[in-house]
Parts: C-alpha cells; sequence; structure tokens
C-alpha cells in the first residue's frame, strides 16, 4: 500500500495535524526511554493516559458533530438524541469531582426496571385489547369519512369453462382488491325559485314561498361553504387570497374581500357559542395559560403595524379558548380573564402570572412546567455534559408517566405510582440543583438553569400528589402551533377586531381537534342550526364535546 502524498490536499487532510504527530513522536520517545531504563508499569501509564486523552477528545468530537449536524439541518427540537445522551453521561463520569458521587450501574438498573415495568404493561394493554392487527386485505389509509363503491367484476362467459376437461367452473369466493380515487371538489349552485301569488280582484296581499334560511345577511353562501372557508384558513392554515385561487380553479371567482366578509360574519356569529366554551374552562379543575404574538394592521400606529397577543385558556376537558388583547400586558390577558381564580392554574414561570398567584390578583395554585425547566438544561448539552445526569432524571420522570398511561391508571392510582416512583427522581434532581446552583458563579447559564428550578420547586413537583396534574404545560404549547402555522402563511390580522374574530375561531377548531371532531362537518352542522334559529337555550349542544356525542355517524362523513 502507498502511503498518502503530503502534498495532495485531499489526502494531506487526512494526515494527523502537526501538532498531534509531534506530541505522539514524544509520547513513544519518552515511553521508550521509560522501557530502557526498566519503568515498565510507568511506561504503561504513560500509554493509557495518552489513550484516555484520545478517548476524551474524540468523545468532545462526536458531540461537536452532532451539534453541527442539528444546526445543518436548522431543526429546533429539542428532542435528545439517545447516542448524544451516552456520550454526555460518559464525559460526565470522567470528569468526576462534585458528580462522582453518581453511580451509573445503579441508574442504568433503575432505567432498566422502570423499561421492564412499561413493556409489561404495554403487552398487558395489548392482551386486553386483542391486540388487532390490520388484516391483509384491509387498507392502510383511514376509511371512517371515505366514500365507499362496491363494484361487481364478473369473470367473462368464455372463461368460466374449464380448458383441460370442458367442463362448467365453479364459483369458488372473490379476491377483494382496493383503489382509493380522488374526485376534485366542486361548487354547486342553487337557484331557488320562489313562487308569488296574488289576488286577482283586489290586487293586494301578495304570497311568496319562503325562501332557504340565510347563514349571513346578504351572503349568497350557504353553510357548508362558509365552513369550509372558516376550516380552510384557521385549521389548515390557508390564507385567503390562495383560497380564492383554488376556487377560482374549481369554477368559483369568489373575491378576497367577499371572503374576508364572510369569515368576520362567521366570526360574529359564533360569539355566544365560545362565551359559553369559556365559561366551562373557567369553571376547570385545571385551567391551563399561555401566549404567543400576533402581528396586527393598525393605521394609527406610526409602522401601521402592531404586536398583539393571543392567550390561550385550556380547560379539564380540552376546551380551548383564545383571547386577543393589543399588547402583551397582564392587565388585559390574564389578570382580567382569570381574577378571582381559588384554584389550580398551569402555567410557564414567565413574571406576568406572578399576580395570579401573590394575591394581588388572585390566590391561585400555581403549577410549573418541566418542559420549560428542561428547556434551559437543553440549551447546554452541546457545551456543558454536567447537563447530562439532570436531563436523564428528568427523562426518567416523562418514562413513569408514560408507564402510567400503560397501566390505565386512573388519577389516583397514578399519584400513588408517583409518589412511589417520581418522587425519589425528583429528590436527585433537588440535590443536583442544589449543588450546581452553590458551586457555579451566579452569571453562568447552568447556574440561572438551577436557580430556575429551585425558585419554582414547590410548583414544579405539586404534579406528585394530584394525578390529576400534568408535569408541563405542554397541551397549552401544542394549542399556540396552530397560530404560529396561521401567522407564517397571512403573516398578520387586519385589524384588532379581526383579529378577536379569529381568537373566537380558533378556539373553536383547536377544541374540535382535542375531542376529535371533524370541523368541517362541525361548522356546517352548527351554522345550518343557528341560521333556522337554534335557541340560545341549548346553546351547549353545539359545544363540540356535546355534538359528537349526539351527531350520528352518518352525518359526520363530510371530513374533517
Amino acid at each position: 500500500m502507498s502511503e498518502p502524498d503530503a502534498n495532495d490536499p485531499v489526502e494531506r487532510a487526512a494526515l494527523p495535524p502537526r501538532r498531534e504527530m509531534t506530541a505522539l513522536r514524544q509520547i513513544k520517545e519518552s515511553a521508550q526511554a521509560l522501557l530502557e531504563g526498566g519503568k515498565t508499569e510507568e511506561a504503561w501509564e504513560l500509554f493509557l493516559s495518552a489513550l484516555e486523552a484520545v478517548l476524551v477528545k474524540n468523545r468532545e468530537l462526536e458531540l461537536l458533530v452532532a451539534k453541527l449536524r442539528r444546526e445543518r439541518i436548522g431543526t429546533k427540537s429539542e428532542r435528545i438524541d439517545p447516542a448524544q445522551m451516552r456520550l454526555l453521561f460518559e464525559a460526565l463520569m470522567d470528569q468526576g469531582g462534585t458528580h462522582a458521587q453518581v453511580d451509573p450501574e445503579a441508574e442504568a438498573k433503575e432505567d432498566a426496571d422502570l423499561d421492564r415495568a412499561i413493556e409489561s404493561a404495554e403487552q398487558a394493554s395489548a392482551d386486553s385489547s386483542g391486540g388487532r392487527k390490520r388484516r391483509k386485505n384491509e387498507p392502510d389509509w383511514q376509511t371512517r369519512e371515505v366514500e365507499r363503491r362496491v363494484h361487481q367484476v364478473e369473470v367473462e362467459a368464455a372463461q368460466r369453462t374449464c380448458q383441460d376437461c370442458g367442463r362448467e367452473k365453479k364459483r369458488i369466493g372473490v379476491d377483494v382488491t382496493r383503489r382509493l380515487e380522488y374526485v376534485p371538489a366542486h361548487f354547486v349552485e342553487h337557484e331557488y325559485h320562489l313562487e308569488k301569488y296574488a289576488c286577482g280582484s283586489c290586487k293586494e296581499g301578495v304570497t311568496t314561498a319562503p325562501a332557504p334560511a340565510q347563514v349571513l345577511d346578504r351572503s349568497a353562501a350557504e353553510a357548508s361553504l362558509l365552513a369550509h372557508v372558516v376550516v380552510s384558513k384557521y385549521a389548515d392554515h390557508c390564507p385567503l387570497h390562495r383560497l380564492h385561487r383554488i376556487y377560482a380553479r374549481s369554477g368559483a371567482d369568489i373575491p378576497v374581500s367577499t371572503l374576508s366578509d364572510w369569515t368576520a360574519g362567521v366570526g360574529d356569529l359564533v360569539v355566544p357559542l365560545v362565551e359559553r366554551l369559556a365559561e366551562r374552562v373557567l369553571g376547570a379543575y385545571i385551567v391551563r395559560t399561555d401566549a404567543t404574538g400576533l402581528k396586527v394592521l393598525d393605521p394609527q400606529s406610526p409602522e401601521n403595524i402592531e404586536i398583539g397577543s393571543m392567550w390561550a385558556y385550556i380547560g379539564d376537558n380540552r376546551d380551548v379558548v383564545f383571547r386577543y388583547t393589543p399588547t402583551g400586558k397582564g392587565a388585559t390577558g390574564p389578570w382580567d380573564v382569570l381574577a378571582g381564580r381559588k384554584g389550580y392554574i398551569q402555567a410557564d414561570a414567565s413574571n406576568v402570572f406572578d399576580r395570579l398567584f401573590n394575591g394581588r390578583v388572585t390566590t391561585a395554585v400555581e403549577l410549573g412546567c418541566w418542559s420549560h425547566a428542561r428547556r434551559r438544561l437543553v440549551a447546554l448539552q452541546d457545551m456543558d455534559c454536567r447537563v447530562a445526569y439532570p436531563l436523564k432524571l428528568i427523562a426518567r420522570l416523562y418514562r413513569i408517566e408514560h408507564l402510567a398511561d400503560a397501566r390505565g391508571l386512573t388519577p389516583e392510582g397514578r399519584a400513588e405510582l408517583r409518589k412511589e416512583r417520581a418522587a425519589p427522581v425528583l429528590e436527585k434532581l433537588k440535590r443536583w440543583y442544589l449543588t450546581t446552583r452553590k458551586s457555579e458563579p451566579p452569571s453562568t447559564d447552568l447556574a440561572k438553569a438551577a436557580g430556575y428550578a429551585i425558585n419554582h420547586w414547590n410548583a414544579l413537583t405539586r404534579f406528585v400528589e394530584d394525578g390529576c396534574v400534568s408535569p408541563d404545560n405542554n397541551l397549552c404549547e401544542q394549542q399556540l402551533r396552530d397560530i404560529a402555522l396561521g401567522r407564517r402563511n397571512y403573516l398578520f390580522a387586519g385589524s384588532h377586531d379581526a383579529a378577536r374574530r379569529a381568537a373566537a375561531l380558533y378556539s373553536l377548531t383547536r377544541t374540535c381537534a382535542q375531542y376529535g371532531v371533524p370541523p368541517l362537518a362541525y361548522f356546517t352542522d352548527v351554522l345550518t342550526k343557528l341560521a333556522n334559529g337554534w335557541s340560545m337555550d341549548q346553546l351547549d349542544e353545539l359545544l363540540p364535546h356535546q355534538w359528537q356525542a349526539a351527531t350520528p355517524t352518518l352525518e359526520i362523513r363530510q371530513g374533517s
């Protein structure tokens, strides 16, 4: 084999750097000198220490490669690659110091025991449910809302005779083959000819046949079309100017201004329904809240645009309500909406929520969010291997929640499991946070991460005592993703009033999503009933969870 050409730039890049080659040469010379002097043991120690240094450096480079790969992909996911966690943990063990008290074997055994418990629970659940698998001929798409047509394909008469003996063949069964066809949407214009009658003698008293109910005044749009416009924008994040082009390709050239007026009309129409939804949220055992920004056109602003806030409030039964405020100040947001509440409120540790817990606005019970506490450590994982241990413990907390889900535990059973398994993990976490905050300079990010957890420890650990409480506020953040996806497409709301109407429509679309209600069928039916004079005393029947329970399966085949 020929040696690498040092003059070739590609092969030169594969050669060890000159500094490393010099260090290796020095180690070799030192080892030879020790061996010649009869110091064999010291020579071996020299080689081992050099090998350890190489392994540590290799681990650091692997972590750097993992970091650069994530940055190149551009992902913002907080999920940690198990291989990277293993590298971080190994680097932590090599450092020793204040973290040498961690027993890797004990930690691995605890994780293995938890994995076995989860696997056993999942197997038991599968056995009890029959472990149904898809049949051989069953399609791999969801057919609950797909129209099914059965076609009988017969064998030609000439092929029903056996070519060997000449006798007629007997029918022995059928083979089922499936094909999925897409039929593009189309518009149907209904033209109603309303008969008119009048008296031929006195020429008075003209009688006209009644016209169909109208959802919006002076609008030709039926409930199904209005529902599609609303769902397209607020559930599928399609801007109205894009929807205008889609409709035009189907033969209906509807101006964007008309689509905007229809959206505004539906937003105003459903306000009483959203207010009833808000009452359910405020009366919930736990209220989760968070907010995100939204650009709004405002001619009175120097830059013609303002940054408003969409506040999300989630109730026990996953009812979702959004409230828009022109600013991010708490006085127009949670201080107003949640004033006087005494029960649980789950939120991040932003200062805007402090008055909900210190008695200035209300004396609610604060629930913390482990996702926020974990996020501060995830941000440091590429720079400081010391975060490997707390991240591993936090992951174990969520594995315990997974075990509770696999066992199908009641809130009481979940609380017992948390006391048994999660409480010891939290004790380890607390010791680590206290030790780190004490040993780290206060200005470092690691010290700030530890300080955040210690300062909110009571709120972060209340979930152990109550099985109804979630360890994080992720459910609320999931609802805000729809706002984030929407604003990337339509960029801004046309006015503050438009943003308020958007909040109302987002409330219903996200509540439908939480209950698994198909939004197109839901809005079509609800708008039709409201147009036909639905009684306000029966408004609760139109809330997504009650609508789903009262609506036969055949009525929701329009899809979601």
